[in-house]
């Protein structure tokens, strides 16, 4: 799959089938966790993959009651061994930490999108209740939970910021201007065309041209 689509179609899903996931598919997705840059190349992160109905009902519980989350055959918590980042970077560490699982976590959404699943990011939880489903150590954090799964919601439309509105040049705040500024990209040629805000524009214009490109699986 493009780039471009898979950064389209990676949104959050909360309605999945029950159609299990592959190992080798499971497998090509966990390794593009692993392809994650960290600080000093230290890859603090590990990942839990929980397929267990019991163990998913109670981490789901842990995550606020989003029962939802039940209906995805896996949940993936991406924990985070900060100590690994923070004895070599003391003053900063532990925010490189948490942004090598992030990264880490993108990683997996954008692969998944690429092999046909959908995923969600659950962020909202009680970290002591993920600890204890998953005897995770008290030196590990548990930064984020992955549900993963087929689904054949159909294609949400979402509407972001146009880039020159969150782009600055040299000083934050500053936009480019004059005829020979980047904006809009479409000035450049066909293929900035095809970026993604682009097909965006387009999809709003002709209000609707992703529910054709994206038909339900």
């Amino acid at each position: 799959m493009q780039l471009d689509k898979c950064l389209l179609e990676k949104r959050g899903c909360k309605d999945y089938l029950s159609r299990k996931i592959p190992l080798d598919i499971l497998g090509e997705i966990l390794e593009a966790g692993t392809c994650a840059p960290s600080a000093g190349n230290l890859q603090n992160w590990s990942f839990v993959v929980v397929d267990d109905e019991e163990k998913k009902e109670a981490l789901s519980l842990a995550c606020l009651n989003q029962n939802w989350m039940n209906k995805a055959p896996i949940h993936i918590v991406i924990c985070n061994d900060i100590k690994k980042i923070t004895d070599v970077y003391p003053t900063r560490g532990r925010l490189y930490a948490t942004q090598a699982c992030s990264i880490a976590a993108q990683n997996i959404m954008l692969k998944a999108a690429d092999v046909g699943l959908h995923t969600c990011w659950v962020g909202a939880f009680n970290e002591e209740g993920v600890r204890r489903v998953l005897t995770i150590p008290e030196d590990i954090i548990p930064e984020m939970v992955i549900t993963l799964g087929y689904s054949d919601a159909p294609y949400k439309e979402l509407i972001r910021d146009p880039c020159e509105t969150v782009t600055f040049f040299n000083t934050y705040g500053k936009r480019e201007k004059g005829d020979e500024g980047m904006f809009p990209l479409d000035k450049h040629g066909k293929d900035f065309g095809k970026s993604i805000h682009s097909l965006a524009e387009r999809q709003h214009q002709s209000g609707g041209f992703f529910k054709k490109l994206f038909k339900k699986r």
